[in-house]
C-alpha cells in the first residue's frame, strides 16, 4: 500500500544528532570511570566547592566533626550543638584556617588516598 512509508529527513537528522551526543556522553563517562580524575582537578573542584559555600577546608571539617555527636531529643542541646558547630566554623575562616585545613589535608593525603 502506498503511503504506508513515512520519511521525515529532520527527524532522521535529530535521532542522528542526539545518538553522537549520547555517544560522547558515554566516552566521558567510560574515561572518568576507567581513569578518573586527577588529584589536582579534584583539589580544584572541592576548593570552589568550599568557596561556593562560604567555608574552608578547616572549618567545614570542624562542623563537620561536631555534627557527627550524638543528638537527643531536646530542642536546646540541639541548638547547643548547632551554635558550637557555628562558632567553631565560623572562628576558622580565615587565611590562618585555610593554611590548617590545607596542611591538614596534605598530611592526611596518603591514608586517604587523595
Amino acid at each position: 500500500m502506498p503511503g504506508l512509508s513515512y520519511h521525515d529527513p529532520f527527524l532522521a537528522m535529530a535521532t542522528g544528532l542526539f545518538t553522537i551526543l549520547a555517544g560522547l556522553v558515554a566516552l566521558a563517562g567510560a574515561y572518568l570511570y576507567f581513569f578518573g580524575l586527577s588529584p589536582e582537578t579534584k583539589r580544584a573542584m572541592e576548593k570552589q566547592a568550599l568557596k561556593t559555600m562560604g567555608e574552608n577546608k578547616l572549618s567545614y571539617m570542624a562542623k563537620d566533626q561536631i555534627n557527627k555527636l550524638p543528638t537527643s531529643d531536646h530542642d536546646d542541646v540541639k541548638t547547643l550543638k548547632k551554635g558550637i558547630s557555628d562558632l567553631a566554623g565560623g572562628a576558622m575562616q580565615h587565611p590562618l584556617g585555610e593554611q590548617a585545613g590545607e596542611t591538614t589535608d596534605r598530611l592526611t593525603s596518603p591514608l586517604t588516598g587523595r
